[in-house]
This record gives C-alpha cells, sequence and structure tokens, in this order.
C-alpha cells in the first residue's frame, strides 16, 4: 500500500491559484471502457449565460480562508453568488486546514500546522477542536507529527478520526488511523489501523471507518491498539486512487476525486465524482463525473449539501457549487482577492 499512499501525501496541501468562470459540466456514468472520446466528453465545457450565472439561493459552508498575503484561517461564509459574507472563526499566526462540523452543528474540527515544507511526512501539525462560533479552541494532539484530514463519527460518540504521517526519523515510516474524543487531552488519542499504510476517510452512524488499505478500499470496525476488522467495499472495475472522500448525511451517496490516470498528478490528473454508495453490500456503484479531469484547473476537495441536491467544491482559490437537478455548475463565492480551499456545506457531515 506504500505506493498508493505515499503518492497522495506528496500532494496533500498543493497551492491552487487562478481564478475561473461558471460553467456547464456534463455529468457523464463512468465505466472502466472509457476511451480518449469518452474523456474528451467529460472536458468539454460549455460557457453559461450571464443571465443564468445566479446560485439563486444562500449556502453556507466552512473551510480555511486565506485573504490576499495572509495566513490560512477557519472561516464561515455565506454567499448567492452575487456578494458573500465570511466571518473568521479562528485568529492564529500558523495556518489553519480542512474543518469539518461535527454531526450535530456544534462543533469543528480542523488541523493546525505549525511547521511546513516540502516533505509533508516532515510537517509538524496538531487537531483541533473548538465550538461552531470559534470558542473554546483546544488541540487535542501534541504537534509532533502531521495529523492531517479530521472526520467526525456519526455514531454519537463524537469522536474524532485522522490520519498521521511518520516519517522515519520519527519512528515506523507510514501513515495511520488514528481517534480521539472530542474533549480529549494530547496523548489520549488511540490507533485504530491494524497496518502502517491506511488512510482514513469518512465514518457511518454505525461506527465504521472508510479506509484506503492495500490497493482496496475497506469499511472499518474501529478497535483500539489496531484490533479492527476490515471489509472490503466493492468497485466498480480495477482499481483507482480515491480520495478526499465525503459521504452524504442519509449515507446514501458517496463523492470523492478520482484518479483518472495512474501515471498522472494525484490532483490536476483526477476528477471529481459522485456515486451510489450501498453500506450493507458494502459496495460503490453508478458513478458519475461532474468535474473533469482538466490538468489547466486544480479542482479538489467536495462536500454534500445536506439535502444531496448539490455538491461544494474548490477550484484555483474559489468555492464552486455543482447542482444535481440541473447538472450545471456556478462560482458560489465572490472576492478574488480571497483563496478558499476544503469546503464542508453546514449541515452536512462531511
Amino acid at each position: 500500500m506504500k505506493n498508493g499512499l505515499t503518492l497522495s501525501c506528496l500532494a496533500l496541501l498543493c497551492v491552487a491559484g487562478g481564478c475561473t468562470s461558471e460553467r456547464v459540466a456534463p455529468a457523464v456514468s463512468l465505466n472502466e471502457s472509457s476511451g480518449a472520446a469518452e474523456r474528451a466528453e467529460r472536458a468539454s465545457l460549455v460557457a453559461v449565460p450571464e443571465e443564468d450565472r445566479r446560485v439563486g439561493r444562500k449556502v453556507t459552508w466552512i473551510s480555511s480562508v486565506r485573504p490576499r498575503g495572509g495566513r490560512f484561517r477557519i472561516a464561515r461564509t455565506t454567499s448567492d453568488g452575487e456578494t458573500s459574507e465570511t466571518t473568521y472563526l479562528t485568529d492564529s499566526p500558523h495556518n489553519d486546514y480542512k474543518p469539518v462540523v461535527s454531526p450535530d452543528g456544534t462543533m469543528i474540527a480542523f488541523f493546525r500546522s505549525y511547521r511546513e515544507g516540502d516533505d509533508f511526512f516532515l510537517w509538524d501539525t496538531s487537531i483541533c477542536v473548538m465550538n461552531a462560533d470559534g470558542s473554546d479552541l483546544r488541540e487535542l494532539t501534541d504537534h509532533e507529527f502531521m495529523n492531517t484530514e479530521p472526520y467526525w463519527a456519526r455514531d454519537g460518540s463524537n469522536r474524532i478520526t485522522w490520519s498521521r504521517m511518520v516519517h522515519p526519523s520519527e519512528g515506523e515510516h507510514g501513515t495511520y488511523v488514528f481517534r480521539t474524543e472530542h474533549d480529549a487531552r494530547p496523548g489520549d488519542e488511540q490507533r485504530i489501523s491494524a497496518t502502517n499504510w491506511e488512510w482514513g476517510n469518512s465514518s457511518l452512524t454505525d461506527g465504521r471507518v472508510f479506509v484506503l488499505r492495500e490497493y482496496g478500499y475497506h469499511l472499518l470496525s474501529p478497535e483500539r491498539d489496531g484490533d479492527s476488522r476490515y471489509e472490503k467495499i466493492e468497485y466498480p472495475g480495477p482499481f483507482r486512487y480515491l480520495h478526499k472522500v465525503a459521504v452524504s448525511n442519509d449515507e446514501t451517496k458517496i463523492a470523492y476525486m478520482k484518479k483518472v490516470d495512474p501515471d498522472g498528478d494525484d490532483y490536476r490528473g483526477s476528477e471529481i465524482v459522485y456515486a451510489d454508495f450501498d453500506t450493507s453490500v458494502p459496495s460503490i456503484e453508478n458513478e458519475v463525473a461532474f468535474v473533469p479531469e482538466d490538468a489547466s484547473k486544480f479542482s479538489w476537495y467536495v462536500s454534500f449539501s445536506p439535502d444531496n441536491d448539490y455538491l461544494l467544491y474548490a477550484e484555483d482559490g474559489k468555492i464552486m457549487m455543482y447542482d444535481v437537478e440541473s447538472r450545471t455548475t456556478t462560482r458560489l463565492s465572490t472576492p478574488d482577492d480571497v483563496e478558499y480551499r476544503y469546503p464542508n456545506c453546514e449541515g452536512s457531515v462531511k
């Protein structure tokens, strides 16, 4: 699993720049026989007329936001596609990344960076939690390792899971899945992955966790100290690297970045997909690519709306909204001098 995971780790926090315009992207049902013609169809974009560019609703999300010349802070933004109102929730000399909202909406978890560099295994970051209004911010871990991509448990425990990257100089080289309580202290965290090359993603209401392991995807039933059980997830076709996973609130849909070219870039070589998710099998079926692979853009990180009517994602520092019914994509964030990353729809569990 080392090969599949280390590629993703090297590009975890690439900086996206530039801007994008509103567009219609044809949603395409995928299968493994897709050839050059279908890929060209996925990449075709049609400009949206000016009168159709309005979102028509106010949407609120939590994300990392960086004003020009500043640092990344956790913020809440509400926008209708024409005007945006942003409230900053953190103010620190450090960068704050990847916020996720608790199932009851009262808390936000994220990670804070104390040291950054070219090798993500040598980053020093901590998992943090705070109230939804930014008050009572606490660190749940030390910042001796790269602790990244927190997710909330949906089973009522208010636990938080995340992935920890360990450099050979810090211990056994690898990526591990950990969890802790929302009111824990640094050092209380428990490893729940059985091997040293796993990556944690969304949780389910029954406590299982979606993980990447050994060139396959599994639902992990967590036990402390890595004594956990795994159920293989059926996937349509050969292995493809899926990352930045989001499961809908009703747990019937799943969305992720899908690496199209196995030898390509993990981000610019990926498309963003949503699909049916049957947790009883478990299986992923009926993939639909709604953001095509396009190396000229940096499109990543996806979140469902609470009702599954739309999905948010980041593209070249802006927040985009894809409407499932109309199959249209619109730029939702409005400032050009602010960079947005990692949107989490308010009311949705990542």
